[in-house]
């Protein structure tokens, strides 16, 4: 018997046994018609089947089954476009790229590079490179400059003439429009170390070498 319209899914459809292997919520349209059909059949004569009940139940009930099944559907699309990223994201282990940020990591016999993003021209330009402890390390005078991206290198050594030891370094791009003394944004190079995935969305994620974690929709630029 089906229940009062109250009740928007049948009492025998929630007693349905599990013969055929699968769970009550793996059933699909073709059984719910089935057992609409046999309810029919074995209704009581004093209480018929109401036949607007009866399609209302068909109609939420494919209506739901669609849902599901196109929900299925993106779920499986975004499993393949996270893995298709994934091994994209993989290639760039061992590579430099481009990163918006202000530090970079110093390798033995190395050097840092990057470059500056001007909006307007400006009077002077002046990249300054601070250690760990703030200390200013090196300054490396550029002129000038014309709005764009200015490249620069740092070659490794301080201003005593001495290497400068491996590690994290900050780099500052300071210039000077008109009698106005600012920062520049700037993208510094920096080695892929490994990939990872988000474990809250899923994402790629870049570990550098400067031991920050980005990601990988971050990158500006392949070398």
């Amino acid at each position: 018997m089906i229940n009062e319209a109250s009740s928007s899914t049948p009492a025998s459809l929630q007693s349905l046994p599990e013969t055929s292997g699968r769970s009550r919520a793996d059933m699909g349209q073709a059984d719910f018609i089935e057992l609409m059909l046999a309810q029919m059949k074995n209704q009581d004569p004093t209480k018929p089947l109401d036949p607007n009940e009866f399609m209302g139940q068909l109609a939420q009930f494919s209506t739901v089954n669609g849902i599901e099944e196109l929900k299925q559907s993106f779920d499986n699309l975004a499993s393949v476009m996270i893995s298709d990223q994934a091994i994209k994201a993989a290639g760039l282990v061992g590579h430099d790229v481009m990163m918006p940020g202000d530090g970079g990591f110093l390798e033995t016999g190395g050097d840092i590079a990057g470059q500056v993003l001007l909006d307007q021209r400006v009077t002077d330009l002046n990249i300054r490179i601070y250690d760990q402890q703030g200390g200013l390390v090196r300054t490396i005078p550029m002129s000038g400059q014309a709005a764009g991206r200015v490249r620069f290198k740092w070659d490794g050594f301080m201003e005593s003439g001495d290497p400068a030891p491996p590690g994290n370094y900050k780099i500052v791009a300071e210039v000077q429009v008109n009698d106005s003394v600012q920062q520049a944004a700037m993208e510094i190079r920096t080695r892929v170390e490994s990939v990872s995935l988000n474990p809250y969305n899923g994402g790629i994620l870049l570990n550098l070498d400067n031991g920050s974690t980005v990601p990988w929709e971050a990158i500006q630029t392949i070398m």
